[in-house]
C-alpha cells in the first residue's frame, strides 16, 4: 500500500490546492483593501461614541447630584413646613386664647361698669332718702298744730265698724262658695279631662286666697280700731295717729280689691262649671264613637273596583288588630292616669291643693299629646277606605302608633308598686346593639315604715318587707341564658349580669327611705360595655342638694363578653314578674315596694307608662310619689323626630331663631312650608344647605362656603319685601336664597314628618342634639307637637357610638392613654357587605396593631405576626371582635366563638401614630369601640370627638344584608347579557348607584313616551287600568288609548291640576280636588258597558254614562300610551281638545285588568323613577338606550372637539359614536376612557385612566380634541395624546352623533364595546356648541333627559364567573 501510494501521482490535487491558495490570497488582498477601511472607520466611530457616553455619564452623575440636592432641599422644605405648620398652629391657639382673654376682660369691664353704675345709683338713693328723712322730721315738728284734725280722723275711723261687718259677711259667703267648690271637685275627680281639673284647682286657689285676704283685712281692721282706742285712752295720740291713718287707707284698698277678686272668682267658677259640663258631654260622645268604630270598619265595602287582594286584606286586618290593641293599652293608660286624683279635706285644704297641683303639672306636658295620638288613631281607623291606598293607610297607622308610644315614653312620672303588681315593658328594638353596650338610668324610692296600727301589724309588715326586693330583669325567658337585672338585699342595691355562663355582681349602697309626699328618690346610672360594668348611685337626687355619686365597678372576663338575647324569648320585667316565671337565684326576691321611674335606655327615653302589659289584670295604679322636678330650658332631640311650632301670622319679614348644641354633621335644622312651597335648612357633611320649592319650580340648592359649627344661635330671616331668605349662624351670614311669601301656619325644628319628607324629598336625618331659646317673630312660641323630643339636655346622650364609612372616609384620634407596650384588651363592632377594608390601626414606638378585613375574614396584625378568623363576615350583619394581649400571648375572637389562628401572611406596613378607623378603604359601619382607656373606661369611644376625613355619617348605619340567595339563584340560571346578546364583563370595583323605584316610569313631557300592548280580551270585555302617579304638572296627558274609529278614545289626563277621564265624544268625569302636589296618588279607571268610572285615592267621581250604541262602537285599540303619544296622533288630540304632550312626573304600579304591565314595546325617553333629590343632566339606564345629539355633523373637517361630564354607574360603556368606517368613538372600558379615531389611514386611539375611579359617585370632565392625525384626551387632571399614521383627508360627509349607545339594527363593526352607557351625563359641548339635552327630540330607550338622581348608594363589587 505504501508503494502504491509512492507510485500514485498527486499532481491534480496539487494543482487544485495551488489554485485554492491563489484564490485565498486574492480574497485576503480584497479584504485588506475593502474591509480594513470600514473597520478603521468603525473603530473611530466607537471611540467617538465612547467619548460621548463618558460625557453623558458625567452629566448623569451631575444630574444625580442635582436631584440629590433637590431631594435634600425638599426634605428640608418639608421639615421647615412642618415646623411652620406647628408654629402656625401654636400662634392660632395663642390668638384664640388671647381672644378669649380679651372677651373675658371685656366682660369684666362691662361687669365693673355695671357695678359702678349701681354704686352711683345707690349713692343717689341714699341722698334722696336723706332729703326725705329731713322732710319727715320737719313734718313731725309741725304735727302738733294738726292735733285737732287727727282726733277728728280717729273719730271717723271709729265709724268704720260697718265696713268690718260687711267684710266678715263677705268672708262667710266665700267660705260657703269654697265648700260648694270642694263638693264639685269631689264629684268631678273621676273625670278624665286633666286640663279642666287644673283650671278648677286654679279657681279654687283664687277663692281661697280671696277668703284669706278678706279674713286678713277684717283682722287688720279690728286690730287697727282696738289700737286706735288704746292709743286714745293712753294719750299716745301724736305717735299713733299717722300709723292709724295709713293702715285705715290700706284696709279700704284691700277691701276694694277683695270685692274685685270675689267678682272675678265668681265668673271663673261659672266658666269652669260650664267647661266641666262640656267635658262630660264630650266624653259621652267619644265613648259612643269608640263603640261604633268596629261596626264602621266592618261595614266598609268596595262596590266599584271589585274584591280586595287577599294579601291586602290580611295586612289591613293585622293593622286594625294592632291599632285596636294599642288603643286598648293606651286607653288603659289614660284611665289609670285619670284615677290619679286626691279627695280634698276640709281641715287640710292647702295640702290638697299642693298635691293636685303637683300631679297635674307632672301630667300636663305629656297626657295631651298622648290623648291626641289616641284620637288620631281612632279617626284614621274609622276612615279607612278599601279603595284608598291600603299600604299608605297601614303605614300611617303604624306611624301614629309609634308617635303614641313616643308620647307615652315622655311621661316622666314615677310608678308606685305595692308588692303585688309588675310591669312588662317592650324589649329594646336594637338587640344587636344591646349585645355589646347597655346604659340605662332609673329613680328608686323606698317608703318609710308606717307607725299606724298595732304592734302585730307592724311586725307582719317588717317580716314581709325586709328590704330583699326584685327591681328589674332584662333577658331570656330561659334564665339559664344571658340576662341583666337589679335587686335589693337588705335595702342595698345590687346589679347582676350574666354573660355566657359567667355571673357578675356589683354591690352599691342602701336606697333612701322617704315619705311619698314629697318623696326623695335615688338615681341609679348603669353602664355596661362588653364584660365591664359601672354603677353610679346618687342619693337624694330629687332634693335641692343631692349627694355626690357613689361609683362601683366590675371587670369581667374578655373572652366571653356579649349579652346574647333571643328576640323570640326576650322579656323585660320591672317591679315584679309573673307567677309562671322563675327569676335566677340572684334576683329571686319578692316584688318591689316603693316608687320606680325609668328615664333612658341606650340614649333613648323610656317610661314605665309605655308598658306592654300591667299585671295582674285587676290591678289599680296607686297615686305616684310626688317629687321635686328640676326646671329645664332646653329640648333634647334624640335623632328620630321633630318639633312643630305654630305661627300666628307671617309678616313681611319673618325671623326665626333657635340656639343649638350638637355634634352632628348631618341633620335637618329647620323646615317651613305649605302645599305650594317650602324652605329647609339642613346640615350635610358639616356644610349648611338651603333647599326649597316655589310652586312647581324647585330652587337650586345653596351650600355654605365652608363647614359650619352649629353650636350657637341659628337665625333665619324670610324677607318678602326683598324676596330673599337669609341664614345667619352666630350673627354671621352664611347663606342667602330667593324667597316668596307663603301661607305658612307652622314650621318644624330638627326634622319633618314622613309625609312631608316624601312630598319634598327631604333626605337629611333628624337632628340629634339640644335646642333652646326658640324665638318666632320676636316671641317665645309654644311647641304644639313633639316626636322624639324630651325636656332637658343630658350631655352624655350627645355622644356618638356608631358611624357609617363610605369609600375615602376615616376617623382619627391621638392614642392618649392607649399603650401597646403593656397588656391590651380591645373590642369593637363592625358591619359590612365588602370583602376588604381596614377596621383599626395604630403604631407606637416600634409596636403596631392592625385590624382589617381580607376576603371577608378578620385579620389581626401585631408586630410581624398575623392572626386570621376562621369565618367570613361580609354578610351585612353586626359582628363583635375582641383582641386580648397578655405579655406574649395574643388572642383574637369574633362573636366569642371564632378564635383566630396564626397565619404565614406577610404583615402590612402601618404608618399612622394615631388611632385610625376606616383609613379610606372600608365601607360599612363601626360601633361600640372600646379601648379601655383610663379616662373613659366603662364607656364606648365617642366617635364625634374623632377627626373625620371623607364621607362619615355619625349615629347612622344603612348597611343591610344582601339578598344572597336570590342573587345566587339568578346567577346560576342565566348569564347577564345586554340588548345585543353579548356577554357582559362586569367590573370588579363597587360603583355608586341610584335607588330606583320598582316598576316605575319617569315621564319627562314632550319627548317622553312608552307604548304598551294590552291583551285584546281585556280591552274588548271590560277595560280596567290602575296606576300611582306623582306630578307637579298642571297640564299633560297620563294615559291614552285610541279607538279603531277616530272619534272615540280613552284618555286620562291632568288639566288645571285635576285628573280627568275622557271617553268617547268629549265625555269626561273628574274630581274637583287638585292632585299636582308632588305626592303619590292612586288612580283607577274602568269601563263597563255604558258606564265608566274614575276613583282617585278612594274618592269616586260621579260615574260617566255613554249614549246608547256608543259602547258597542267604542272598539278601543290594544295599544296604550303612557306620556306623550306619537306624532301621528297629534291631530286627533288637538280636535278632541286633549293635551298634546305628557306630564312631567312619575308613574308606578301600572296595571291593566289587575295584571302588572309588561315591558313597553317601544320606549322613547322613559326611564325609571329614583328616590331622593335630582340635579341637572340626563340619566341613561342602559338596555340599548341612546339619543341623537346632532343629525348632521360634518366629520371630514380638520378638527373635532368634544367636552362633556359623566357620572357613570358602570365601568364599561359607549359614550359617543359618530361616523362609519371613518369615525370618532369615545367609550369606557374597565375604568379607563378611550378615544378611538379612524381618518382613513387606519385606527389609532388614546386611553386615560383617571386618578379616582370613574364610578365613585362624582362627575368627571372628559375632553377630546382631534386635529388631523393627532388625538388628545383629558379626564379630570390626567391627559394623554397619540399620533396616528398620516393620510389624505377623507371626503367630508355628515353623520348623526349617537350618545350613550347606537341602534341595534345598525352594524358598526368598529365598535370596541357593545354595552350602552349607564349613568348621568351633563354639560355636553360639540365643536364649542352646547347641546341642550332636555330639548332633544330623538330619544330611544330608557333615558331621562330632565334630571339625574343625586342620592347614591354604594353597590357590592361584581365578579366575573
Amino acid at each position: 500500500m505504501v508503494r502504491e501510494m509512492e507510485n500514485r501521482s498527486f499532481a491534480p490535487q496539487r494543482s487544485a490546492a495551488e489554485e485554492e491558495l491563489d484564490e485565498a490570497k486574492k480574497l485576503l488582498e480584497f479584504i485588506k483593501s475593502n474591509c480594513t477601511k470600514q473597520y478603521e472607520q468603525n473603530q473611530q466611530a466607537a471611540k467617538k461614541i465612547g467619548e460621548l457616553l463618558k460625557d453623558f455619564e458625567a452629566k448623569l452623575k451631575e444630574l444625580e447630584e442635582a436631584l440629590k440636592e433637590a431631594r435634600d432641599m425638599v426634605q428640608k422644605a418639608n421639615s421647615q413646613n412642618t415646623l411652620n405648620s406647628q408654629a402656625l398652629t401654636d400662634l392660632l391657639k395663642r390668638i384664640k386664647n388671647l381672644e378669649k382673654e380679651r372677651d373675658n376682660v371685656a366682660k369684666d369691664i362691662v361687669i365693673a361698669t355695671r357695678q359702678l353704675k349701681d354704686t352711683d345709683n345707690l349713692l343717689k338713693k341714699l341722698s334722696d332718702s336723706k332729703k326725705e328723712y329731713e322732710q319727715l322730721a320737719a313734718q313731725l315738728d309741725g304735727a302738733k298744730t294738726d292735733l285737732s284734725d287727727r282726733v277728728n280722723d280717729i273719730s271717723r275711723a271709729a265709724g268704720m265698724e260697718g265696713l268690718v261687718k260687711r267684710a266678715e259677711d263677705h268672708a262667710a259667703l266665700l267660705d260657703r262658695l269654697a265648700r260648694e267648690l270642694q263638693e264639685a271637685i269631689r264629684n268631678s275627680s273621676g273625670r278624665g279631662d286633666v286640663k279642666d281639673a287644673l283650671a278648677a284647682v286654679d279657681a279654687y286657689k283664687n277663692i281661697t286666697e280671696a277668703v284669706n285676704a278678706a279674713e286678713e283685712a277684717a283682722r287688720k281692721a279690728k286690730e287697727a280700731a282696738d289700737k286706735a282706742q288704746k292709743d286714745v285712752s293712753q294719750g299716745d295720740i301724736p305717735n299713733r295717729s299717722k300709723n292709724l291713718k295709713d293702715k285705715s287707707n290700706r284696709l279700704l284698698k284691700d277691701a276694694k280689691n277683695a270685692a274685685k277678686d270675689l267678682k272675678q272668682v265668681t265668673e271663673d267658677l261659672t266658666n269652669q262649671q260650664e267647661r266641666l259640663e262640656a267635658a262630660g258631654k264630650k266624653k259621652a260622645t267619644l265613648e259612643k264613637k269608640l263603640l261604633t268604630i268596629t261596626d264602621g270598619l266592618k261595614g266598609v265595602q268596595r262596590d266599584d273596583i271589585g274584591t280586595m287582594i287577599d294579601a291586602a286584606k290580611r295586612k289591613a286586618a293585622a293593622a286594625n288588630a294592632s291599632a285596636t290593641d294599642t288603643l286598648d293599652k293606651l286607653r288603659s293608660i289614660g284611665d289609670e292616669v285619670k284615677k290619679i286624683s286626691l279627695t280634698p279635706s276640709g281641715s287640710n285644704i292647702d295640702r290638697m291643693l299642693d298635691d293636685v297641683d303637683m300631679t297635674v303639672k307632672n301630667l300636663s306636658n305629656s297626657i295631651p299629646s298622648l290623648l291626641d295620638k289616641i284620637t288620631q288613631v281612632e279617626s284614621l281607623s274609622s276612615q279607612i277606605d278599601p279603595n284608598n291606598n291600603i299600604s299608605s293607610n297601614i303605614n300611617r297607622i303604624k306611624e301614629l302608633i309609634e308617635q303614641a308610644r313616643d308620647a307615652a315614653n315622655r311621661i316622666s312620672i314615677p310608678m308606685k308598686f305595692t308588692g303585688s303588681e309588675y310591669v312588662e315593658l317592650r324589649p329594646p328594638k336594637n338587640l344587636a346593639d344591646v349585645r355589646a353596650y347597655t346604659a340605662f338610668n332609673l329613680l328608686l324610692q323606698r317608703p318609710k315604715g308606717t307607725s299606724r296600727g298595732d304592734g302585730r301589724r307592724r311586725r307582719q309588715q317588717t317580716a314581709r318587707d325586709a328590704g330583699d326586693l326584685f327591681v328589674l330583669y332584662l333577658g331570656n325567658s330561659d334564665t339559664s341564658k344571658d340576662y341583666l337585672g337589679m335587686a335589693l338585699r337588705s335595702n342595698v342595691l345590687y346589679f347582676i349580669y350574666k354573660l355566657n355562663g359567667n355571673v357578675y355582681e356589683i354591690k352599691s349602697d342602701t336606697i333612701t327611705d322617704s315619705d311619698p309626699e314629697p318623696a326623695f328618690f335615688d338615681k341609679v346610672d348603669v353602664y355596661r360595655i362588653y364584660q365591664d360594668a359601672e354603677v353610679n348611685l346618687t342619693k337624694l337626687f330629687t332634693s335641692n342638694k343631692p349627694d355626690e355619686p357613689l361609683t362601683n365597678t366590675k371587670q369581667g372576663e374578655p373572652n366571653y363578653n356579649l349579652l346574647d338575647l333571643d328576640p323570640s324569648e326576650v322579656v323585660f320585667y320591672v317591679g315584679g314578674y309573673p307567677d309562671d316565671f322563675t327569676p335566677p337565684d340572684p334576683l329571686k326576691y319578692p316584688k318591689y315596694r316603693g316608687c320606680i321611674e325609668l328615664s333612658t335606655f341606650n340614649e333613648r327615653f323610656i317610661s314605665l307608662y309605655n308598658f306592654k302589659s300591667l299585671k295582674p289584670d285587676n290591678v289599680t295604679l296607686q297615686v305616684p310619689c310626688k317629687r321635686y322636678v328640676q326646671p329645664t330650658v332646653s329640648e333634647y332631640f334624640e335623632g328620630s323626630g321633630y318639633a312643630k311650632v305654630p305661627l300666628d301670622k307671617v309678616s313681611r319679614v319673618l325671623s326665626l331663631a333657635q340656639a343649638m348644641e350638637t355634634r352632628a354633621e348631618n341633620a335637618v335644622l329647620l323646615y317651613i312650608g305649605d302645599e305650594n312651597s317650602y324652605y329647609s335648612i339642613t346640615l350635610e357633611k358639616g356644610y349648611m344647605v338651603l333647599r326649597g320649592r316655589d310652586g312647581d319650580n324647585v330652587l337650586e340648592p345653596r351650600k355654605s362656603e365652608k363647614k359650619q359649627d352649629v353650636n350657637g344661635e341659628l337665625k333665619v330671616i324670610f324677607d318678602s319685601a326683598n324676596q330673599i331668605v337669609r341664614v345667619r349662624m352666630k350673627n354671621t351670614e352664611v347663606l342667602t336664597g330667593p324667597y316668596s311669601q307663603g301661607n305658612f301656619k307652622s314650621y318644624y325644628i330638627g326634622g319633618v314628618p314622613s309625609d312631608l319628607r316624601e312630598r319634598d324629598n327631604i333626605t337629611a336625618v333628624p337632628l340629634k342634639g339640644c335646642v333652646f331659646s326658640v324665638n318666632a317673630a320676636g316671641r317665645t312660641p309654644t311647641i304644639a307637637e313633639k316626636v322624639g323630643v324630651s325636656r332637658g339636655c343630658p350631655k352624655e346622650m350627645l355622644t356618638s357610638r356608631k358611624a357609617e364609612f363610605c369609600t375615602g372616609g376615616s376617623l382619627e384620634a391621638p392614642p392618649k392613654d392607649f399603650d401597646l407596650a403593656g397588656d391590651v384588651t380591645l373590642s369593637l363592632g363592625f358591619k359590612s357587605t365588602e370583602n376588604e377594608g381596614l377596621l383599626l390601626q395604630n403604631k407606637q414606638a416600634g409596636r403596631d396593631l392592625g385590624l382589617r378585613m381580607v376576603n371577608g375574614s378578620v385579620m389581626l396584625q401585631i408586630q410581624d405576626t398575623v392572626w386570621k378568623s376562621n369565618k367570613q363576615y361580609q354578610d351585612g350583619e353586626w359582628h363583635y371582635l375582641t383582641v386580648i394581649k397578655r405579655g406574649q400571648s395574643v388572642e383574637l375572637r369574633v362573636d366569642e366563638q371564632d378564635v383566630g389562628e396564626i397565619q404565614d401572611s406577610m404583615p402590612q406596613t402601618i404608618n399612622s401614630d394615631n388611632i385610625v378607623l376606616g383609613n379610606g378603604d372600608f365601607t360599612g359601619c363601626l360601633a361600640n369601640v372600646y379601648l379601655r382607656r383610663p379616662r373613659i373606661q366603662w364607656r364606648a369611644e365617642d366617635l364625634s370627638l374623632f377627626t373625620s376625613t371623607g364621607d362619615i355619617l355619625l349615629d347612622v348605619c344603612t348597611v343591610t344584608p344582601p339578598p344572597q340567595s336570590m342573587l345566587a339563584r339568578h346567577g346560576s340560571s342565566r348569564s347577564q347579557k345586554d340588548s345585543r346578546g353579548t356577554l357582559k364583563r362586569e367590573g370588579a370595583a363597587a360603583c355608586f348607584l341610584p335607588t330606583a323605584l320598582g316598576h316605575s316610569f319617569q315621564l319627562a313631557g314632550t319627548p317622553s313616551s312608552a307604548t304598551f300592548r294590552a291583551p285584546p280580551a281585556a280591552i274588548s270585555s271590560r277595560p280596567f287600568f290602575s296606576l300611582d302617579v306623582r306630578t307637579r304638572s298642571a297640564e299633560g296627558l297620563l294615559l291614552y288609548s285610541p279607538s279603531e274609529q277616530e272619534e272615540f278614545h280613552l284618555a286620562l289626563y291632568v288639566s288645571k291640576g285635576r285628573i280627568r277621564l275622557s271617553v268617547g265624544r268629549r265625555r269626561e268625569i273628574f274630581n274637583r280636588e287638585k292632585y299636582n302636589d308632588g305626592k303619590w296618588h292612586t288612580v283607577t279607571l274602568s269601563l263597563e258597558k255604558r258606564r265608566f268610572r274614575l276613583v282617585i285615592d278612594g274618592l269616586r267621581a260621579q260615574d260617566g254614562l255613554l249614549e246608547a250604541g256608543e259602547s258597542s262602537s267604542l272598539q278601543l285599540s290594544s295599544t296604550v300610551y303612557l306620556g306623550t303619544p306619537p306624532t301621528s296622533t297629534q291631530a286627533d288630540l288637538k280636535w278632541k281638545v286633549l293635551p298634546e304632550h305628557g306630564v312631567v312626573g312619575c308613574v308606578r304600579n301600572f296595571k291593566m285588568n289587575g295584571m302588572p304591565a309588561a315591558a313597553p314595546l317601544m320606549n322613547h325617553g322613559v326611564g325609571p323613577c329614583f328616590e331622593g333629590h335630582a340635579e341637572s343632566g340626563a340619566y341613561f339606564s342602559g338596555q340599548g338606550a341612546y339619543v341623537i345629539a346632532d343629525d348632521s355633523l360634518v366629520l371630514g373637517q380638520q378638527s373635532f372637539e368634544l367636552v362633556f361630564e359623566v357620572r357613570p354607574s358602570t365601568e364599561t360603556g359607549l359614550l359617543l359614536h359618530v361616523g362609519d368606517a371613518h369615525h370618532v368613538t369615545v367609550f369606557m372600558r374597565q375604568g379607563e376612557v378611550v378615544a378611538q379615531v379612524n381618518k382613513g389611514g387606519g385606527e389609532f386611539s388614546v386611553a386615560v385612566r383617571p386618578k379616582h375611579p370613574l364610578c365613585d359617585g362624582v362627575f368627571h370632565r372628559i375632553a377630546v380634541i382631534q386635529s388631523s392625525n393627532v388625538v388628545e384626551m383629558h379626564v379630570d387632571t390626567e391627559g394623554m395624546y397619540t399620533i396616528g399614521l398620516s393620510s389624505t383627508s377623507p371626503p367630508k360627509a355628515t353623520y348623526p352623533v349617537y350618545v350613550g349607545g347606537v341602534p341595534d339594527h345598525l352594524n358598526f363593526s368598529s365598535l370596541p364595546v357593545s354595552e350602552s352607557y349607564v349613568g348621568c351625563l351633563q354639560n355636553v359641548l360639540i365643536n364649542g356648541a352646547a347641546v341642550i339635552l332636555e330639548k332633544l327630540s330623538r330619544v330611544f330607550g330608557p333615558v331621562s333627559l330632565r334630571d339625574c338622581p343625586s342620592n347614591l348608594r354604594r353597590s357590592r363589587p361584581s365578579r366575573e364567573a
